[in-house]
């Protein structure tokens, strides 16, 4: 989330696009090809996005080895430069997800993607629906909520504010418009297929339990529980169980009406999610969701 020393995500996908395209190359020589010799270029901006998602596991290179992009993730990114764009942010959801990067959770130093994992979680546990993303008001909104906020942050300041925001749009976890909005709907569509696997439908329950376990910033996932464990109850209302947030209700609305999910009640089962929409209404009660068509270009 800072972008100062962690990084821009365009300036990542000027290296991606130089790794895929030109394959292994020297440390010296990725940064010339992505215009590191060019005055106009922010040199250290491209060093520091490379160091951090070297460190990430993103690229491989280090102690003096050709930089390219690390095995595990090569071939899904494809092998042209447009490809790789046009699939990266899924990459890098999965990136920044990973366990090995969270351990330190609560930690400042050291922590890896953290930092974004815990912000994310906690956007989405908000009701977006009320959810100010003026960069002053989420600090007041994070005072009052953060029981412990000698040990426990989530922005900070206004630069991880501000890199935050860019973070969740370009990843899918917020959209812009005529307003920032928290919106996981791209996503989750994303996700769609390692989701379902093999199936074409699950139940609701499963389903959610299933996307927290792709996505752990969801409802029920590893991120977000840790991160509503830190929050005073008089000051965030907890869901009762089998109550979607309106962060993942706005997803799954919206995939049903895009056509990618399909939501139904069958009065015959027992477990169902309510979906949560404005002013904590309830939209509507879903026992069943089924896929229509995957989200991702694989």
């Amino acid at each position: 989330m800072n972008q100062a020393s962690d990084g821009l995500y365009t300036v990542l996908i000027v290296l991606v696009r130089a790794a895929v395209r030109f394959g292994p190359r020297s440390r010296e020589d990725l940064l010339l090809a992505c215009g590191g010799a060019v005055d106009a270029v922010e040199t250290n901006q491209l060093k520091q996005t490379l160091n951090r998602w070297t460190e990430l596991g993103l690229f491989s290179g280090e102690d003096g080895a050709d930089v390219c992009i690390a095995e595990r993730y090569r071939s899904d990114l494809g092998k042209t430069a447009d490809e790789a764009e046009r699939r990266l942010p899924t990459i890098l959801r999965t990136v920044a997800m990973l366990a090995e990067n969270n351990e330190r959770f609560w930690e400042r130093e050291r922590s890896k993607s953290a930092d974004l994992s815990r912000a994310i979680s906690w956007m989405l546990a908000q009701d977006v629906y009320a959810l100010d993303g003026n960069v002053k008001k989420l600090a007041v909104l994070e005072e009052a909520q953060i029981a412990d906020s000698t040990k426990q942050t989530i922005g900070k300041n206004d630069t991880r504010w501000n890199g935050l925001k860019a973070w969740m749009m370009y990843l899918g976890f917020a959209r812009d418009g005529m307003q920032w909005v928290v919106d996981p709907t791209h996503a989750l569509r994303d996700a769609l297929p390692d989701i379902f696997a093999s199936r074409k439908e699950l139940s609701a329950p499963a389903f959610v339990e299933r996307a927290a376990a792709v996505l752990p910033v969801l409802d029920g996932g590893a991120y977000r529980v840790q991160v509503e464990a830190a929050l005073r109850d008089t000051a965030w209302p907890r869901l009762r169980a089998g109550l979607a947030s309106s962060s993942l209700s706005r997803a799954l609305q919206r995939l049903d009406r895009e056509g990618f999910i399909t939501l139904s009640d069958r009065s015959d089962t027992e477990g169902v999610v309510s979906l949560t929409g404005s002013n904590g209404r309830t939209w509507r009660d879903v026992s069943h969701i089924g896929l229509v068509q995957a989200g991702m270009d694989r």
